[in-house]
């Protein structure tokens, strides 16, 4: 009973992304056409501090609801098999992994800034996510570097910091340049928490250093982000 109840849970935090999702499914012919009909002249609008073609805004709109489709299905089958599998021995439990819920951290205290730090080399490809953000009332300050993110965390105090895992640092690509965010942020003392939003195949590389070295989370989904903004209070 227990695992059907925290399945119901699971699949009930879902029920406000199927919302809004729902009415993108909805206008998704028409955006399509408008898209179409804009190609041609570049049209850009400005969404999360960033400058989007109705292509990459189409585009963003596209991943969302394929994520929201996948995580759907993996619960509802989670759920039509809940009734008949048997119950797993009792083992010391595995190292979390990409997409792997963890212990959140105590409630930060309500005099805790209402703010984001968004560490991302791409923050155009994420201008969305920060978008529902900001909607809500969130600062969220945007940088893409380790040492621009250090800076301001020397500066100002955050509820959450997000990073990507893989990103141009100095010049070159670092594949593990969120590990060193992390690194960095736990050797000068900083406490806030961490979530890091990746690419699937990086989180299943780096995942488990990740957690090791403070991550609260480490996903590919953003749906699961959503879920992490809301149980930070900032959704």
């Amino acid at each position: 009973m227990a695992e059907v109840a925290s399945l119901v849970s699971a699949f009930a935090s879902l029920l406000w992304p199927v919302l809004v999702l729902t009415a993108l499914l909805l206008f998704r012919g028409p955006l399509a056409r408008i898209v179409r009909a804009a190609a041609h002249r570049e049209v850009e609008i400005e969404i999360g501090g960033q400058r989007l073609t109705m292509r990459e805004l189409n585009h963003q709109q596209n991943e969302l609801i394929q994520d929201l489709q996948r995580q759907v299905s993996t619960l509802r089958k989670a759920l039509d098999g809940a009734g008949t599998a048997p119950a797993a021995p009792e083992t010391a439990p595995p190292a979390p992994a990409c997409g792997e819920p963890v212990e959140l951290p105590a409630p930060r205290p309500e005099g805790e800034p209402f703010a984001v730090l968004w560490v991302d080399d791409k923050p155009e490809t994420k201008a969305l996510l920060v978008e529902q953000l900001r909607g809500n009332g969130v600062r969220v300050d945007v940088t893409n570097s380790t040492s621009d993110a250090m800076n301001l965390l020397s500066r100002r105090r955050y509820r959450l910091i997000v990073t990507d895992m893989g990103r141009e640092e100095n010049g070159s690509f670092q594949p593990d340049a969120g590990l060193e965010l992390l690194r960095e942020a736990r050797d000068t003392g900083v406490d806030t928490p961490v979530v890091v939003y990746c690419m699937p195949h990086n989180g299943t590389q780096y995942g488990v250093q990740a957690h090791g070295l403070g991550a609260v989370g480490v996903t590919s989904s953003a749906v699961e982000l959503f879920d992490y903004f809301q149980r930070f209070g900032l959704l």
